[in-house]
């Protein structure tokens, strides 16, 4: 089955999605475990697909977590990277039940992960295009990843590179040939957690 493509969601598929996400965090905080809804019958919710999920509430992060990789269905893995977001967000305290009301999320669906040539940190800056690109960062075991949402908070290609690198364990100044490159767009779907918000 192909991967679903970044921007081939209709009306219907993204309701479908968040209606997804509101059940799986309305089942963890009441149930405090991830229960899967039922499997969609949109093909392109089918499909492999890569995503992260996010959440905020009162205008704050409160939980990211996803995968760059397109290996389960798409509407699986926003199922479960919710629940991941809402409950195993190390950073965060899980998700209770007085937050949903007010909780707002994202649903970034990945597209394929194009490599770019490692020709030096500085080369890297030039490229990158501000408010579009995620970049994954590889070497060894270490790695990193930014969605184009993080463009927002950090507007510049060296703050967002610098950022990226210290994310991911190597020090600010650091640079390697071995790092591997790749950047990537995504298709964000917002939603709000509660049956009236579209």
């Amino acid at each position: 089955m192909p991967v679903s493509s970044c921007t081939s969601f209709s009306a219907s598929d993204q309701s479908v999605l968040k209606e997804l996400v509101r059940k799986v965090l309305k089942d963890a905080v009441t149930h405090k475990s991830l229960l899967l809804p039922k499997e969609p019958e949109s093909l392109s919710l089918l499909a492999p697909g890569a995503c992260f999920v996010t959440l905020y509430a009162d205008q704050q992060l409160r939980g990211c977590i996803g995968t760059y990789v397109a290996d389960q269905p798409l509407w699986l893995n926003v199922c479960r990277y919710s629940y991941y977001s809402a409950c195993e967000d190390r950073r965060f305290e899980p998700l209770a039940e007085d937050e949903l009301a007010n909780l707002r999320f994202e649903i970034s669906i990945l597209s394929e992960l194009v490599p770019m040539r490692n020709n030096g940190e500085q080369a890297l800056l030039q490229q990158l295009r501000v408010g579009i690109d995620g970049l994954l960062l590889k070497e060894s075991y270490r790695s990193a990843i930014f969605l184009p949402t993080v463009w927002h908070s950090l507007t510049t290609p060296f703050t967002f590179l610098q950022a990226l690198k210290q994310k991911g364990g190597w020090p600010r100044n650091y640079w390697s040939r071995d790092i591997e490159l790749f950047r990537f767009s995504t298709s964000v779907i917002e939603g709000k957690n509660n049956n009236h918000s579209r």
